[in-house]
């Protein structure tokens, strides 16, 4: 008997799992319009603010050079005059 009600039961436990699957596929959240626009929104803000470090780290080495090549325009017009 208890064969009888495995195979009656087991063939209406696979459709129900058919049928409460979700259709949603694997990875329709990375493919979907919104969320390529906002990693790409993401991307742009870092690749600005690291673009910003950069620039700003460029400008305080410039300054650093300017005045070393102050003082060794003094120390050129010093040796000159001796």
């Amino acid at each position: 008997m208890f064969s009888r009600l495995a195979v009656r039961r087991a063939p209406r436990l696979a459709s129900m799992s058919v049928r409460y699957s979700s259709s949603v596929k694997e990875g329709s959240v990375a493919q979907s319009r919104g969320f390529k626009e906002r990693e790409s929104a993401v991307e742009s803000e870092y690749v600005h603010k690291q673009e910003q470090a950069y620039l700003k780290k460029l400008k305080a080495d410039i300054e650093l050079k300017k005045i070393e090549l102050e003082k060794l325009e003094k120390e050129h017009a010093e040796a000159e005059k001796k």
